[in-house]
């Protein structure tokens, strides 16, 4: 019998090879076991818009309906966030997520949301991992489920409580979305349509092989939303990865902004125009630029492991207003302990509005506080990533020479802290076969200079000794 374990959040397969619906009802038998055991009594179920997402939902729920729970499922696919949302306010005691997020086509999987809205701890994940490993498939027909909710409506009442409507009356943008093929279809161009704005929405269709992109809003795949910005003379364009919790935005003049650059203006809006105080988090391969703008601001900021979930339980913890991460989620605490997208697009547009500023101008003000910083990752696909990342350690002066003088440390991966300012940081993916390799500095030119030498003396460590 197949073992599985939670990664970072959830568990990821080739669909058909180590996702399927043998181990879609292990799963839903050992999530139900688990809130049974923690004295709950209700789940809902979503998905997205991947191959099989919804048949292998309705077997979840049924799965998990025959096995001590009241199981409800999202009527139509839905963002990530959408259901992280109801699983918080409609007193649900779980959440289950059909979605392989950002990745490749031939891949599905199963995030698990708490109570909460946000992702679970390691200790919920290392039961659910044990209660996995005792249960055996029955290989029980995949049939249909129809106790079904309608989600998005719940969540776009919940969302207009943070729409300030005096703001979006100042001026009517012109604004492109691209949901990239995936669950965030409809549902943000709806709402920042219905307050007043002209949206066009692209790659808006169901199409399980995303035309042959991967849904993950990085540069090289948003080449459609940066000609269409430019193309209808847009004010915004927002790209949502392929379960809508990652973000990335296009600026009037087709530019691409990364979710460091996202995450830094949410920031400054919560500090400036909504006056808060309270603490930030970022994971540790995080930009500088929010270091920088927690100084200026005077803001507490702790650093965490890579995975939203580290930032999700200082959520829950400690008095914090703001998470991000490197890969474009970030959440607004008072709204869920979650990754969502769809809010920060709001508050973006709003940003814009009240300071009757394009989003180049908003950067440049930004710039001002942090200084320029040039951020680049190269993923490294390799079936030993973890093998090389020690290899790395051992090899790390001949690997960083002429970089300039560091400090390594070890929180997740190793990262090498240059005493000049910037860093290099290396490690493996925890749902991928990936070796993750992330620079940044205030060069553009040194940035990409740095990492292209670090991989070639990589490759050649590597070929001696692996």
């Amino acid at each position: 019998m197949e073992r599985v374990s939670f990664g970072t959040e959830g568990f990821r397969g080739i669909i058909g090879y180590d996702f399927n619906f043998q181990i879609v009802e292990r799963i839903a038998k050992a999530i139900a076991s688990y809130v049974v055991e923690n004295g709950g009594k209700r789940i809902v179920v979503g998905y997205d818009t991947r191959f099989l997402s919804k048949e292998f939902a309705e077997h979840a729920a049924s799965i998990a309906s025959n096995h001590g729970v009241d199981a409800v499922i999202s009527d139509n696919f839905c963002p990530s966030p959408v259901l992280s949302y109801a699983t918080k306010t409609l007193g649900f005691n779980g959440g289950i997520m059909i979605t392989a997020s950002h990745n490749p086509q031939k891949y599905n999987g199963i995030k698990f949301k708490s109570h909460l809205g946000g992702a679970v701890s390691n200790n919920v994940t290392s039961r659910l991992t044990e209660l996995i490993d005792r249960t055996v498939s029955e290989n029980i027909y995949p049939g249909s489920f129809t106790k079904t909710i309608d989600l998005k409506t719940h969540y776009k009442r919940g969302i207009k409580k943070f729409i300030d409507k005096t703001a979006h009356g100042s001026k009517r943008l012109k604004i492109i979305i691209d949901p990239m093929y995936g669950a965030g279809q409809s549902i943000l161009a709806e709402i920042i349509g219905s307050i007043g704005h002209d949206v066009i929405e692209i790659r808006n269709t169901i199409n399980p092989s995303f035309a042959g992109t991967n849904p993950e809003p990085v540069e090289k795949n948003l080449l459609p939303l940066i000609k269409t910005v430019i193309d209808k003379k847009a004010d915004l364009g927002i790209a949502l990865d392929g379960d809508s919790d990652r973000i990335a935005l296009v600026d009037a003049r087709g530019r691409y902004v990364d979710a460091h650059k996202v995450f830094g203006l949410l920031l400054m809006y919560l500090a400036e125009e909504l006056n808060l105080s309270k603490d930030v988090v970022k994971t540790v391969s995080g930009t500088e630029m929010v270091d920088k703008l927690c100084k200026h601001y005077r803001l507490n900021l702790h650093i965490t492991k890579i995975g939203f979930k580290y930032i999700c339980e200082l959520m829950q913890s400690n008095d914090v207003m703001i998470g991000g991460e490197e890969s474009g989620g970030i959440g607004i605490a008072s709204h869920i302990p979650e990754r969502d997208p769809l809010l920060a697009s709001i508050l973006i547009v709003q940003m814009m509005l009240k300071r009757k500023k394009s989003l180049d101008m908003l950067i440049s003000d930004m710039i001002k506080i942090t200084g320029k910083y040039y951020y680049r990752r190269k993923d490294l696909h390799m079936s030993d990533a973890n093998n090389v990342s020690e290899l790395i350690v051992s090899n790390k002066d001949k690997l960083l020479k002429g970089f300039g003088d560091y400090e390594m440390s070890d929180l997740d991966g190793y990262k090498f802290q240059f005493k000049d300012g910037g860093f290099l940081m290396v490690r493996a993916s925890g749902t991928e076969p990936v070796l993750r390799i992330y620079t940044e500095l205030n060069d553009v030119q040194k940035s990409n200079t740095m990492i292209e030498q670090f991989i070639g003396r990589l490759e050649k460590i590597t070929r001696r000794h692996l």
